[in-house]
């Protein structure tokens, strides 16, 4: 009796110590919050130097919204002002459009093209994508400058609970002289501090979300407030765990009183090695026989002939993004009376949405860019590059307006002329631009001649 209960102290001191064991870190976080952020700055800094080469595809969501005009004409445009209206009354939806975009991590740089494009070169994001609000540095940028440098001075907020785990919180400061956080428009850059906070997995120490709110930013920006929350996740790469955006949140407060939301999602995020199909621009490429042959068979359009395409899938506002592949085929043949050549009616022609902008007033409209970049002919692809003329109102299927077509706007963008922009006015809710619609270009001259 005396020996069984001394073997059952001897497990139950047993369990304790190895309970006491086990608990030690957890005991160490909650009496010091220092160490603990310490060992959370350890763990992200790790996660960025093991970070792969990494392709992943990002979706983003724009918003636009505009303040009540009548009662903000009643308030000075001193920022502090405008954040305060903007604080108590939400603006009104003014436009939606997407953006799906590849983004390729490499050395922890971020490089950007359009979707399925495979071929990155030093472009910025706001050279590729041209208009409206657009931010980068999700991946390791802000955690590099954040927790792997001594840039920031951080102060240990509290814990509390989430969906049922243990979340510790931290605020932290990054001051002007210490900061690589740039802000631009078109006209001005300016490097600006920032504040923020973040959480932690008080027993794993995973970074769960960064909270990021500039300073007061210069007039010359139009901006006086912008904000970013990012959402992190472990991901498994190449036989890795390692830290990635599962989603980002921009908000950025004009001077007028105009707001953009950003959301961007992230999928498909895989490692992409050397024998990878992707493509930088700085590197040079060796022409094979195959491609020389390829070449030397290549059409050339010459520029000024007729092109009158129809759509052959439909494009929903609600889902297609600039970037999306979109296709189409010739609803006449193309004639070259000085070659004779003869490419004919329903060939297939490959192009992709450039903008995709739903307006809100008292009625919605849709903005649609494009762009028509190949053609294919007996099985082989050719590059194509047009200008648009017209739009054939009729087959939009748009309701008529007192007995007539609406006038669907047709002009070149100013900055592409192979770019060609329509402007759809009062479409329904629900409206998607059909298959069959039909519109009318005129060949350029090949790219660079």
């Amino acid at each position: 009796m005396w020996v069984q209960l001394q073997m059952r102290i001897s497990r139950l001191l047993c369990i304790f110590f190895c309970c006491w064991i086990c608990g030690q870190p957890l005991l160490r976080a909650q009496a010091d919050p220092a160490e603990t952020l310490l060992n959370i700055r350890r763990k992200v800094a790790r996660s960025i130097s093991r970070l792969p080469n990494y392709l992943c595809t990002e979706t983003v969501e724009r918003r636009t919204l505009a303040p009540d005009l009548l009662g903000f004409a009643h308030n000075p445009r001193r920022c502090d002002q405008v954040i305060a209206v903007a604080a108590k009354s939400p603006g009104k939806l003014v436009s939606i459009d997407r953006l799906r975009l590849d983004v390729a991590i490499s050395s922890g740089m971020e490089m950007y093209s359009w979707v399925g494009e495979g071929h990155f070169d030093d472009r910025s994001l706001s050279e590729i994508v041209k208009q409206g609000a657009t931010s980068t540095g999700a991946f390791s940028s802000f955690l590099a400058a954040i927790f792997a440098s001594d840039s920031a001075e951080f102060t240990f907020k509290g814990k509390s609970q989430a969906e049922g785990r243990d979340i510790l919180e931290y605020t932290f400061v990054v001051p002007l002289a210490r900061s690589g956080y740039m802000v631009s428009n078109q006209n001005a850059n300016h490097l600006t501090g920032y504040t923020g906070v973040f959480t932690a997995d008080a027993k794993t120490l995973d970074l769960l979300r960064l909270e990021i709110h500039t300073d007061p930013l210069p007039p010359d920006l139009q901006v006086c407030q912008s904000s970013t929350i990012m959402d992190y996740t472990q991901v498994r790469i190449s036989a890795a765990d390692v830290l990635l955006p599962s989603a980002v949140d921009v908000r950025m407060l004009g001077t007028n009183g105009n707001e953009s939301h950003n959301h961007t999602v992230f999928s498909g995020c895989h490692q992409f090695m050397g024998e990878s199909k992707l493509i930088f621009d700085d590197q040079s490429t060796v022409e094979t026989p195959a491609s020389a042959a390829a070449k030397a068979k290549s059409i050339v359009l010459p520029p000024g002939l007729g092109v009158e395409l129809a759509l052959t899938q439909p494009i929903d506002p609600t889902t297609a993004a600039a970037g999306d592949l979109i296709y189409g085929r010739l609803t006449h043949p193309i004639k070259d009376a000085d070659s004779g050549l003869i490419i004919p009616k329903g060939t297939k022609v490959n192009g992709r949405i450039f903008e995709l902008l739903s307006y809100f007033n008292y009625v919605r409209d849709l903005e649609l860019s494009l762009k028509w970049e190949s053609i294919e002919v007996d099985g082989v692809t050719h590059p194509l590059r047009l200008a648009v003329k017209f739009a054939i109102p009729g087959s939009s299927k748009l309701p008529l307006l007192h007995g007539h077509w609406p006038d669907i706007r047709t002009m070149s963008a100013p900055e592409q002329q192979d770019v060609g922009l329509f402007y759809f006015p009062h479409v329904l809710k629900d409206y998607k631009i059909p298959v069959g619609f039909e519109s009318d270009w005129t060949t350029l001259a090949p790219s660079g001649k």
